[in-house]
């Protein structure tokens, strides 16, 4: 070589990873069975048993994962993949948290249990009354200029550039950043994210979170041992 020895990329496939719907095990870019698996990994995961994780969650967050979505060119694509590899320089907790951002999901710790939970809206199972209530109830409606923002931007690995980091366009409200009086960007990564439509699908998911700001704290009796982390609650109070 005239100029020296090339840089040289190539595109693969993967680890192999089970599903524990039907015990098969097949490459796959479902996030939530690659996050499942490497929670089980013993060489560079978690090393995690089985038993310790909520197979049911992996399933739901699978479909989830899996489920189609109708783009603006009348094609389709999954809502959400996993592609990209895992550093084993850094720290599992860090990993964990980019492999959950390709799916906007979160891993819960309950009751013994891990769970798997995919960027999706689920309905509420319980209620909160005044009859659960045991104490003063406390409501913050704003949260501080300082965590608060009106736009996400960042940077993905474009299939479209042959894997390199590129922008994704900018996720902007102008009704938000109206009322904040200017434009405040989050800059949010997206290592395992290669499609722009799909980063850009993300990117928004987490600006409309962040403006889910009313805070309400409620101390419950014992009923309230039911709710895990994350779960969605009704609240009802006359007052």
């Amino acid at each position: 070589f005239a100029n020296g020895l090339p840089n040289i990329s190539t595109i693969v496939r993967g680890k192999k990873v089970l599903n524990p719907s039907d015990n098969s095990t097949a490459w796959s870019d479902n996030p939530a069975l690659c996050i499942y698996d490497y929670l089980r990994d013993t060489r560079y995961g978690l090393g995690e048993t089985a038993a310790n994780i909520l197979t049911a969650s992996v399933t739901t967050a699978k479909g989830v994962c899996d489920e189609t979505v109708d783009l603006a060119d009348d094609t389709t694509q999954a809502r959400y993949t996993i592609n990209g590899s895992v550093d084993t320089a850094n720290s599992i907790k860090n990993n964990m948290e980019q492999m959950l951002g390709s799916m906007i999901g979160r891993l819960v710790y309950s009751g013994g249990q891990f769970e798997i939970h995919a960027g999706a809206y689920v309905a509420p199972a319980f209620t909160v009354d005044e009859s659960v209530a045991v104490g003063e109830i406390t409501v913050q409606t704003k949260q501080s200029r300082r965590s608060a923002y009106n736009g996400v931007k960042g940077v993905f690995l474009s299939e479209d550039d042959n894997y390199i980091l590129a922008d994704y366009p900018a996720q902007l409200s102008s009704s938000y950043a109206a009322a904040d009086g200017d434009p405040i960007y989050l800059d949010m990564a997206l290592p395992f994210t290669t499609n722009n439509i799909r980063a850009q699908r993300i990117a928004k998911l987490a600006l409309f979170r962040s403006r889910q700001q009313e805070s309400i704290t409620i101390p419950c009796n014992l009923s309230a041992l039911r709710f895990k982390v994350g779960e969605n609650i009704n609240v009802t109070n006359a007052r």
